[in-house]
């Protein structure tokens, strides 16, 4: 029952966020490949985290859901997220050819803001790496934390830079879905 109730559980919003890729893709065409994947893997990358965030508020509900621990679901989405955080960032790198698109600009609060993506992979990466070896790391929890200021800084990013930020109803679902993680925590 397990596997099949998780893709169940993964299905409608992969499916949803898909559907806003695909539409944003086309309402706004990319003629460069490069800049498309950045696009599209920014929007998944988004999705993913998000989601490994809000289940971390339904852990018996999740259970209950798919019959399988609630950590199950959530490595999914947060490992799915850090590949299309990677993809994104290389991405990035081969558009711009420079090495600078991973360092943090501390010009002003607004550059920072801007390229706030910058940071946050490195800290969804510390947080994943730190829940990865809990045993060892026996305050990994407060270092889990965050992952809510990894994701405050990608919807900065988002609303500042992101192509598919610019439309009303996206930064709408932006502002929905950082209140909705801030919610859940």
């Amino acid at each position: 029952m397990g596997r099949k109730s998780i893709a169940t559980l993964l299905l409608p919003p992969l499916v949803i966020f898909s559907a806003i890729t695909v539409y944003h893709l086309l309402w706004i065409p990319s003629p460069n490949p490069v800049y498309a994947t950045i696009r599209a893997s920014g929007i998944l990358a988004y999705a993913f985290s998000f989601l490994a965030i809000v289940a971390s508020a339904f852990p018996r509900e999740i259970t209950r859901l798919t019959g399988d621990p609630f950590i199950r679901a959530h490595h999914i989405f947060a490992a799915g997220g850090l590949v299309l955080m990677a993809i994104h960032g290389l991405s990035v790198l081969l558009f711009f050819r420079t090495l600078s698109v991973f360092v943090p600009d501390l010009g002003s609060l607004r550059d920072f803001l801007m390229f706030g993506g910058r940071v946050a992979l490195p800290l969804f990466i510390l947080t994943a790496a730190t829940a990865r070896f809990s045993r060892s790391v026996p305050f990994w929890r407060k270092i889990h934390i965050l992952n809510y200021a990894a994701f405050f800084l990608v919807t900065a990013h988002a609303l500042m830079i992101g192509t598919d930020f610019d439309s009303t109803s996206m930064r709408a679902l932006a502002y929905a879905l950082s209140a909705a993680g801030v919610w859940c925590r």
